[in-house]
């Protein structure tokens, strides 16, 4: 298809047009699909709840033919799950998305990146593959994850090789963290080991709690120990040539590695910019959840994309009245001194409240201290 670039240009250019005017129904199209096409997955972590759902469906072709059309005007394609290397559907899903000129993203666990599978990817062109390790030895890999890190390494080795050998830029590597404390000490070696390993990126982000027997291990209770390492990590991370992506420290202190962390922008472009689709259909408002906005399998693509509640979104996001969902962002507004950014549900900051409080790892609000001092 001619004009591929022209239209995706286009489309990027009037995106944020609308968002700096904080325009709510738009003629634009998403600049990135994010697609959830199967909820299934070969591992249980222990910090994730996909895996957890007793429905575990495929996504539909008639989703698919809903979105098809809309990707000359999309830039990027972002594969997701549960495990996307168990679709039956991903090299139909791979092409469509290379035909419409898409970049091509997709996040795995890797244990099931066998050399078929990597031909695949390399065939297709993939731009980047995101491999949520969590971990830098076995052990800790294992309880955290249940797998077993020295194949996926292996796996990773194999493909960073074949990429080498054929002299392809794509896809670059990346290596994602869920910091938390049974691994944040890990966190320097995990990015020596991905610099030997073929991994240009390392992206970290703090575990945000969904069940009670995950609080103990937030990093909001153990602040001072998340952030030593973070600022370790980014110094290994620039003497091996590792492109370090850290969320927000709790402290600010600003060293030579701090000025490597990427900091997210302040001004919310999300709505206009992304759509998160689930298997089931089911439309979130952005990558941050932020709520639901449809589904595919009752309406078209277009009454989605200017749903009422994406509508209501963007004329308030960057407002001094922001919708309650954009107020908690984890994503974009990530701020790591609010239990929100740590904790997912109002009831399970209670209960990290309640946790942290009788051991010293949370101050007891003002009014508390002066009750008691009375």
């Amino acid at each position: 298809m001619e004009f591929l670039h022209n239209m995706k240009v286009m489309n990027e250019t009037m995106n944020d047009i609308c968002a700096v005017k904080s325009i709510g129904e738009v003629v634009s199209f998403p600049e990135t699909i994010t697609l959830m096409p199967l909820q299934a997955c070969n591992y249980q972590c222990q910090m994730c709840s996909e895996w957890q759902h007793e429905e575990k469906p495929e996504m539909d072709e008639a989703i698919l033919s809903k979105i098809k059309p809309v990707l000359p005007f999309v830039k990027r394609l972002f594969i997701t799950g549960g495990e996307p290397l168990m679709l039956k559907k991903l090299d139909y899903l791979l092409e469509m998305g290379r035909e419409a000129g898409c970049e091509l993203w997709m996040v795995s666990n890797g244990s099931l990146l066998t050399d078929a599978k990597q031909e695949m990817l390399l065939n297709h062109g993939l731009e980047r593959l995101k491999i949520s390790l969590d971990a830098a030895t076995q052990k800790t890999y294992k309880k955290i994850r249940g797998g077993n890190l020295f194949q996926v390494v292996k796996n990773i080795v194999s493909l960073h090789k074949k990429k080498v050998e054929r002299g392809l830029r794509a896809p670059t590597i990346q290596l994602g963290f869920v910091a938390m404390k049974s691994n944040i000490a890990e966190l320097p070696k995990f990015v020596t080991m991905a610099s030997e390993i073929g991994a240009e990126i390392v992206y970290v982000s703090y575990v945000g709690v969904q069940f009670v027997k995950m609080i103990s291990e937030s990093l909001y209770f153990y602040q001072d120990l998340s952030d030593k390492y973070m600022k370790i990590a980014a110094e290994v991370a620039l003497r091996h040539g590792v492109t370090m992506e850290l969320p927000p420290l709790f402290s600010e202190a600003e060293t030579e590695a701090h000025k490597t962390f990427n900091r997210v922008e302040t001004h919310c472009h999300e709505p206009w910019r992304n759509v998160f689709i689930r298997s089931n259909g089911q439309v979130n408002l952005c990558c941050g959840g932020g709520g639901g906005c449809g589904n595919l399998n009752e309406m078209t693509f277009a009454e989605i994309w200017n749903h009422p509640a994406r509508v209501n979104a963007r004329r308030r996001v960057n407002t001094d009245n922001p919708p309650k969902k954009c107020i908690s962002c984890k994503t974009i507004k990530q701020t790591p001194k609010d239990l929100g950014t740590h904790f997912n549900t109002p009831a399970l900051r209670t209960k990290a409240q309640a946790w942290g409080e009788p051991i010293g790892l949370i101050e007891k609000p003002a009014e508390a201290k002066l009750a008691q001092a009375l």
